[in-house]
């Protein structure tokens, strides 16, 4: 995996910066996490005003998938466990950075009304997978946000956890490795067999 460090509030917020106004409210929740002990929590049900909050991981390197080299995939799980109001999202970003940390460009996922979710029972599972970043992309944070970049949250209350951004596995190709070198050891094998008994 190549990140985010602390992808479940195992450890608290650590790794993660906050920030919240207004109304708005987070913190690392333990009574309903989809694994683990803990779970990301925000939210907002003041609809007047300035009430936003938000989780930004740390920024980390991209290793092998820097620059497009490797494909990545991105999945988390969510739950947003009141009704939520027609129009409501909450903002769930992929950003990539330059070396520098200058802002390159980004997956969104909305969710909510958008995603056609509202008062849900249990997590559900976003994945993503076969993601290049661009070509300059060296690093990358995950950015979970209410009332931000002109999407509205009136809807109480989201939960996140288990987020990861890994390079992309292809099960079909290691299969047909592993099998190409068991048919190349029979080979070995029956020719060795056959040299000896002559």
């Amino acid at each position: 995996m190549i990140g985010p460090a602390n992808p479940g509030a195992e450890d608290g917020s650590d790794g993660w910066w906050v920030g919240a106004s207004g109304s708005g409210y987070l913190l690392v929740d333990h009574t309903d996490p989809a694994s683990g002990n803990s779970d990301f929590t925000l939210g907002n049900t003041n609809l007047n005003g300035n009430n936003s909050a938000g989780w930004r991981s740390v920024i980390f390197p991209l290793g092998p998938a820097a620059a497009g080299a490797k494909p990545i995939t991105f999945s988390f799980a969510y739950k947003l466990i009141d009704e939520v109001n027609p129009g409501d999202n909450i903002l769930v970003q992929l950003r990539f950075f330059d070396r520098a940390t200058n802002w390159i460009s980004e997956r969104d996922f909305l969710l909510g009304d958008s995603s056609h979710d509202s008062a849900m029972s249990r997590y559900k599972t976003v994945t993503l997978g076969d993601i290049r970043a661009p070509r300059r992309a060296q690093v990358a944070d995950v950015h979970v946000n209410i009332n931000f970049q002109g999407y509205h949250w009136s809807s109480g209350t989201g939960r996140f956890d288990d987020f990861s951004v890994k390079v992309t596995t292809h099960p079909l190709l290691l299969e047909v490795i592993v099998l190409a070198v068991v048919l190349l050891g029979i080979t070995i094998t029956a020719a060795f067999l056959l040299y000896s008994r002559h």
